[in-house]
């Protein structure tokens, strides 16, 4: 197991979180969203303390505890007074080194995730950007949903599960990460005290699947239908992966493009014409692959000008070069952004835990933001050019008319099917 920390002398508090390096992208199809469903068990208590126990005590510390799945990564974070973490920190490792998974409990969390997949499909915002990975990704697991099938959750017993756990949380995959006031040499001795054994006792292998990184497939569309007022589109193509070094350059498009309320996207389609509550850029990077697009909300009515309007500027910052004067604005809001939300303990803690978790290079503040202030007008348009050259973007829809949408997608991608 690794044990990282940053030393942060003006905190009064300490992040501190398990990181396993386990998540939607090494399951197989029939696993998927297994990875999920543990990380909802992990809270159902432990070797040393019950559930209601782990609530009660931080609770009692006012201090904050969470868990995610992602695809690349499992993680269980805290936050707590410095004073507060040798008391914490047993809680929280016990519940990645030592949860119960007993089935009782499993029977309540099936439906629990149950009624989360619900929800998602109940929310077309949410549900346009489960469809989208797929549309990007095909059939490699950066396309599944992190949250699983209904059929894998509903099919998954407390053998399985317990297997599921026994040969992914393995010590070499784990990384307890620490930012703020937090003495590193005490850290690593609460992080050895609650460690991962090397054998959870199943005398199971370690699984080490890892599809790599995912291939080229041929871009696509999908579309769910629902009776909404709004259509819900996301239409993103592939994009720079974790550890990219053309990420610099993508917070500097990403910033003209969509990223705030001065970019292109966000004046033409909704200040300038108000065709749209909810427009943006967006990226997501993972192991393996990433993708970079663009989502925006809007009646069935505006769709097809809105559309025309998101093809026009996505063409003008792939083939002309933001001016100085635009460039240095977006530079200096990206170099911002980026060391206001490192001043929090929990920020320093996720960069800390993710990157040495998946070997990236680990930069300080300053570095980053001089590899910003080094990005240059053709880098932006050079990037925008390969992430959105119509032939490979790929789109999902929620909404009430599919025919209208593929219609109203021709001038942003037409060689999707029926655009």
């Amino acid at each position: 197991m690794t044990v990282v920390s940053e030393s942060i002398g003006s905190a009064l508090s300490v992040a501190v979180g398990v990181w396993v390096g386990t998540g939607a992208r090494h399951e197989r199809d029939e696993e998927a969203g297994r990875a999920h469903l543990l990380e909802h068990m992990l809270f159902r208590g432990t070797r040393s303390f019950t559930s209601t126990e782990v609530d009660q005590r931080f609770d009692a510390l006012g201090g904050d505890l969470n868990a995610a799945t992602s695809r690349d990564e499992t993680a269980v974070v805290a936050r707590v007074l410095a004073d507060e973490l040798p008391g914490a920190f047993p809680m929280l490792g016990e519940m990645v080194a030592a949860p119960l998974l007993q089935d009782a409990d499993l029977a309540l969390e099936r439906k629990i995730v149950l009624e989360e997949i619900s929800m998602i499909d109940d929310d077309p915002e949410e549900l346009v950007f489960e469809l989208l990975p797929t549309a990007v990704f095909g059939p490699h697991a950066l396309g599944r949903p992190v949250i699983g099938t209904p059929e894998v959750v509903s099919g998954t017993d407390g053998d399985t599960l317990r297997d599921f756990y026994a040969g992914r949380y393995r010590p070499g995959r784990i990384v307890v990460a620490a930012a703020g006031a937090v003495d590193h040499d005490r850290l690593c001795e609460l992080a050895a005290a609650t460690a991962v054994p090397a054998d959870p006792g199943t005398g199971r292998p370690e699984d080490t699947n890892d599809p790599g990184s995912a291939p080229a497939t041929t871009p696509r569309v999908i579309f769910r239908r629902r009776d909404t007022e709004q259509v819900q589109i996301a239409i993103a193509g592939r994009g720079p992966g974790m550890g990219d070094e053309r990420r610099y350059a993508l917070r500097v498009l990403d910033t003209i493009l969509g990223g705030t309320p001065s970019s292109r996207l966000f004046r033409a389609v909704r200040e300038d014409r108000g065709l749209a509550y909810a427009v943006a850029s967006f990226d997501d990077q993972h192991k393996g692959g990433g993708m970079a697009g663009v989502y925006l909300g809007t009646r069935a009515e505006n769709l097809a000008e809105a559309l025309q309007i998101v093809a026009a500027e996505l063409a003008r910052i792939s083939s002309e070069l933001v001016d100085d004067t635009e460039l240095t604005r977006a530079k200096q809001n990206a170099r911002a952004r980026l060391l206001l939300g490192l001043e929090s303990t929990q920020a320093r803690m996720h960069v800390l835990g993710r990157s040495v978790l998946h070997d990236l290079e680990l930069r300080t503040p300053h570095e980053v933001a001089e590899r910003i202030d080094a990005v240059t007008a053709e880098d932006v348009r050079a990037l925008a050019a390969d992430l959105y050259a119509p032939a490979g973007l790929s789109a999902a829809g929620v909404g009430p008319d599919e025919d209208a949408f593929r219609a109203a997608l021709a001038p942003v991608a037409g060689h999707l099917p029926g655009a």
